[in-house]
């Protein structure tokens, strides 16, 4: 059988997400999927009060079939996982920026890479109307802390992914935010400078992965007092150029087919 695209496009994370936590949203957000909210909202007992959003950058489908014990972590605090398909252009600012809004490129404006700040109604802009707290927690430079300033919530930067960890484990423990969205790429750069399964490559995977693994058992403290919704969700792939270095932004099965696990306690 052919290599094919995946079904689902990732302009349907955020009313996916939103449909968890009971947020509603305007008509023009991409609808929900529905049976996997619904499977979701059935392990909560109800909507989520709480949610952390995981983005390891340019982590492809692909990497998922050939390296799948790199993502042990992972799969040790998740119940579902669901194939999405990136946006035209497959970089990080077109992505996001549609799987936060619910909308296509041409209707959000972000089309190549660019990192305009978004005018646009976000995720984060639904939330803060809804009168919830909302953090984002990304890395130096990271796409979030350009497309989506200027918002009323508190944007954390660290510089690698074992920073961020550090610092999302402290705000979790704190138990401010209802909504924390966290942004690492030390896998895409060092995709980007040596190949996307280079030995370089697989060790950033694997620390963004326990990583992941970390903040889930601090969110398992809190299982007492809130219903919490969690996920692992990159935003496209990255493929290999014919100089052994890692690129994307193409139309290629290795940039748009993404997998995203979702968790719940």
């Amino acid at each position: 059988m052919a290599d094919h695209y995946n079904r689902y496009p990732l302009k349907q994370f955020a009313a996916t997400i939103a449909d968890c936590i009971d947020l509603p949203l305007p008509e023009n957000y991409a609808p929900a999927i529905g049976w996997v909210s619904n499977i979701l909202k059935e392990r909560l007992g109800g909507t989520a009060d709480r949610a952390v959003l995981y983005h390891a950058d340019a982590v492809g489908l692909y990497m998922w079939q050939k390296y799948t014990h790199l993502f042990a972590p992972v799969y040790a605090h998740t119940s579902l996982s669901l194939p999405f398909l990136s946006t035209v252009e497959s970089v990080t600012p077109v992505a996001h920026a549609s799987m936060y809004t619910g909308l296509d490129p041409k209707e959000h404006g972000i089309c190549t890479y660019v990192r305009p700040q978004l005018t646009c109604s976000t995720l984060f802009d639904e939330l803060i109307k809804a009168g919830k707290k909302v953090a984002i927690l990304a890395q130096s430079d990271s796409t979030f802390l350009h497309i989506f300033a200027g918002r009323e919530l508190d944007y954390f930067e660290e510089p690698n992914a074992i920073s961020i960890q550090e610092k999302a484990l402290e705000l979790i423990a704190a138990d401010q935010y209802d909504v924390i969205s966290i942004h690492t790429f030390d896998y895409d750069d060092a995709a980007h400078q040596y190949g996307p399964e280079s030995k370089e490559a697989l060790n950033a995977i694997s620390i963004e992965a326990q990583g992941f693994n970390d903040i889930v058992n601090e969110l398992k403290k809190l299982k007492d007092k809130h219903r919490i919704l969690y996920t692992y969700s990159p935003d496209h792939g990255q493929h290999l150029t014919a100089g052994g270095s890692g690129a994307h932004g193409s139309k290629m099965i290795e940039d748009m087919n993404v997998l995203h696990f979702f968790g719940t306690i």
